[in-house]
């Protein structure tokens, strides 16, 4: 996907599930995402998502992290993280806060 992704999902619209994200690139482009958690790393707020699917005894290989920002109309937006270290910080915080609810492979 490319540089910026933005939710523009309609607040009125009810959905089966609340923690489903609608990701547009750059280029229009769809990706759905469920929203497990948001962590905060050195003061920026960092939200990790998973490429949704429709069957839930799917196994999910992939996790996706993407830095919340402001745009020029304050406005918030999603953007991939390109600082690797940042990343593993958030994904680490991540694997603590929820260790309870999911199975983790290193």
């Amino acid at each position: 996907m490319t540089d910026k992704f933005e939710n523009i999902e309609n607040g009125t619209q009810e959905t089966e599930n609340d923690f489903l994200v609608d990701l547009y690139d750059d280029d229009g482009n769809k990706q759905t995402v469920e929203h497990l958690d948001t962590v905060q790393v050195d003061g920026s707020d960092y939200v990790i998502c998973i490429p949704y699917k429709e069957q839930e005894d799917d196994e999910v290989d992939e996790v996706i992290i993407l830095k919340m920002e402001y745009d020029e109309n304050d406005d918030y937006i999603l953007v991939p993280e390109e600082d690797l270290e940042i990343l593993d910080r958030a994904y680490e915080l991540f694997k603590e806060r929820n260790a309870d609810l999911f199975d983790f492979e290193d």
